[in-house]
């Protein structure tokens, strides 16, 4: 536990080891957090939350380089990446955070830049390493939550290219290639996963009763599910598109 009363505190917090990591790591700053909380010490709480979201900054920044071109909506991302964070550091309840940080604040900047992809209507298409790479594209209907495009006689928004949200066909055409995509995923666990969260929008915690799992598990499961449907959707296009370039030349 750290000690606040440490005149060399300051100090020891900015300080790192040989190998890189921090002398007091983030999963102790949360701990003190939640400990300090408890005995009702608000200004060291103040203290420690501003140092973790201090070393948070850099990977809200990096997570967020897919919005550049919207200033607005970036710093909509960071905000709630911020306020997330600070909410579950104080959670007793939210035990990922205190196993792995790392991943666990990887999730977190993944899951709020996704929103305000969806919340826009819009999606990117990732690199190998997860990181959204060339220009945004429509996601399917299913897969996100209901986005209204502005009215036609609306100067003060932006005309929106997402279709009409009523539109039946696209609805049907779009849950259908949500399921059929899903059949790549041979474990049927892995499938009920994916539905729960990309398809109805359920939050960890509940996925995680649903399937009796722990949260980590399950958030485990998807990032790792989600990575092997990229891979075979970018096979799949490759495969669909090869033809033709080969007829062509």
């Amino acid at each position: 536990m750290i000690d606040l009363s440490d005149p060399a505190l300051h100090e020891r917090l900015h300080r790192r080891t040989a190998e890189g990591r921090y002398e007091i790591s983030e999963i102790e700053l949360v701990s003190t957090i939640r400990a300090q909380g408890t005995i009702g010490n608000s200004a060291g709480v103040r203290y420690l939350c501003e140092v973790l979201l201090r070393r948070c900054a850099p990977a809200f920044q990096r997570h967020t380089q897919g919005l550049s071109h919207r200033p607005e909506w970036r710093e909509e991302a960071i905000a709630n990446m911020s306020e997330h964070l600070l909410r579950e550091a104080q959670d007793p309840n939210e035990i990922f955070i205190t196993q792995n940080f790392i991943h666990y604040l990887r999730c977190l900047c993944a899951d709020e830049f996704n929103r305000v992809l969806r919340q826009e209507g819009l999606g990117y298409r990732r690199d190998a390493e997860g990181r959204p790479a060339g220009r945004p594209q429509h996601v399917p209907r299913s897969l996100v939550e209901t986005i209204r495009p502005a009215a036609a006689d609306d100067e003060s928004q932006p005309a929106s290219d997402v279709a009409d949200p009523e539109d039946q066909y696209e609805t049907l055409h779009a849950e259908a290639e949500s399921q059929r995509i899903l059949t790549y995923l041979r474990d049927p666990l892995d499938r009920k996963i994916m539905v729960l969260r990309a398809i109805e929008g359920l939050k960890w915690d509940d996925i995680a009763a649903t399937c009796k799992k722990t949260e980590r598990t399950v958030r485990l499961r998807y990032e790792r599910a989600r990575g092997y449907l990229r891979e075979c959707v970018m096979r799949e296009q490759h495969n669909h598109y090869q033809p033709a370039f080969q007829q062509n030349t």
